[in-house]
């Protein structure tokens, strides 16, 4: 498949250059703000007296309109520039946490994530586009994009941790003002038109575009990453201080685990190389072993560390080689509705692990269980690969190795 992105090439290099240094600053602005959310958020629903129980279902409400926006985006990005997505997206995010920055009630909580899963769709499916769009390598633009996402998700939780000791309603209504200021450089990115309708002709539909080869993959890696992302930001907060941890402690392991993620992204490159079916093992693995650990030791505070550490790199991997080998596995035309497809896939899974922990919770001693037993369950798929008989395995890698070797190149 040719590499060349006819949408950057029409385009200047500086205004390029500029456009990219543009994306990361509304990546950054916005990363921060929604880590900062992710630290608060289950931690103020407790102190507003709300059930633990509720936890789960509360950040799962953010995963349903994540599933709704992004089911209409591929239709959506044949009609509006991806920009356009990106810019909503800070408005949405914006208004989440002001809006629990000045109510505690349940309604509050229920509307808020229900704007910031919009939110997060539009953000991370639009901004994953728009540079794919504007680079000639895939895993290389998401690379830098999930880099720069991982430095926002350092600051957040250490910055929500200061000012959380504080108010906790002070540092959403932070958040909420950061969001905001990234609405400036997403509207002065580069206009990319639509992507082209699909003809009605074509005997392919667009909901089935994750059944091409590659895509189906990715969208598993993305699933996995999401379901770790839905446990780390409902229960690990409640986990860390029911394990006699302060808000600021707490904020610093939620950045270990971020800061792990960020390494995992930045080396994404290389485990590529080795071919998508290398790069979910060890994610997966990573992803879900990790945080097993950290749930079911969350004393000593370096068993945590490891655990997060683990759990992070993996899940950096699966979110960045994820998206590119959708990419890389589709025609330029279907770029942009393959990203949405395995998002949609993301956020069911950002919506079935906190559902299902919150289940185990009615069940198991304690919510740290819970989220163990989820990351054994997240595991699942990696240790089923790692034991399959060997005959199978042979045939499943005879069928995938020539797209493996395309990917890896």
């Amino acid at each position: 498949m040719s590499r060349t992105n006819q949408s950057a090439s029409s385009v200047d290099p500086r205004r390029l250059r500029r456009d990219s240094h543009l994306t990361q600053s509304a990546n950054l602005a916005f990363s921060i703000a929604q880590a900062m959310a992710a630290v608060i958020v289950p931690i103020l629903a407790v102190s507003a007296g709300h059930d633990i129980g509720l936890i789960g279902l509360i950040v799962a409400v953010s995963a349903v309109s994540q599933t709704v926006a992004r089911l209409g985006m591929g239709a959506l990005m044949s009609r509006l520039p991806t920009k356009h997505f990106i810019a909503t997206a800070t408005l949405l995010l914006s208004a989440s946490c002001l809006l629990l920055g000045f109510s505690t009630e349940l309604w509050a909580f229920v509307v808020a994530q229900l704007l910031q899963g919009a939110a997060r769709a539009y953000f991370w499916t639009g901004s994953q586009t728009h540079v794919v769009r504007a680079s000639d390598s895939a895993v290389t633009a998401l690379s830098r994009l999930n880099v720069v996402q991982g430095i926002g998700q350092l600051i957040g939780p250490a910055l929500a941790g200061v000012l959380g000791a504080w108010s906790l309603q002070i540092s959403l209504l932070a958040a909420g003002a950061l969001a905001a200021v990234a609405l400036a450089p997403a509207i002065a990115l580069v206009r990319f038109a639509p992507f082209p309708k699909r003809s009605r002709h074509s005997t392919e539909r667009p909901r089935q575009i994750w059944r091409q080869p590659g895509v189906g993959m990715a969208a598993s890696m993305t699933a996995i990453g999401g379901a770790w992302r839905g446990i780390v930001n409902s229960y690990l907060p409640v986990i860390l201080t029911a394990a006699g941890y302060s808000v600021p402690v707490a904020g610093a392991l939620m950045t270990v685990a971020n800061l792990a993620s960020l390494g995992g992204s930045a080396l994404s490159r290389r485990i590529q190389a080795a071919g998508p079916r290398a790069a979910n093992a060890i994610g997966t693995a990573g992803a879900g072993l990790g945080l097993a650990l950290a749930s079911f030791f969350p004393n000593p505070i370096w068993a945590v560390v490891v655990g997060l550490a683990i759990s992070g790199a993996g899940a950096g991997i699966l979110q960045t080689v994820g998206p590119a080998l959708a990419a890389d596995s589709t025609s330029e035309d279907d770029r942009g509705r393959a990203i949405a497809s395995i998002g949609t896939f993301r956020s069911i899974s950002l919506l079935a692990s906190p559902l299902a922990a919150a289940g185990l919770v009615l069940i198991v001693p304690s919510a740290a269980v819970a989220a163990g037993i989820a990351g054994i369950i997240i595991s699942t798929p990696s240790l089923t690969a790692l034991i399959r008989p060997r005959g199978k395995a042979r045939t499943s890698r005879e069928g995938t190795h020539e797209h493996d070797k395309d990917f890896a190149n």
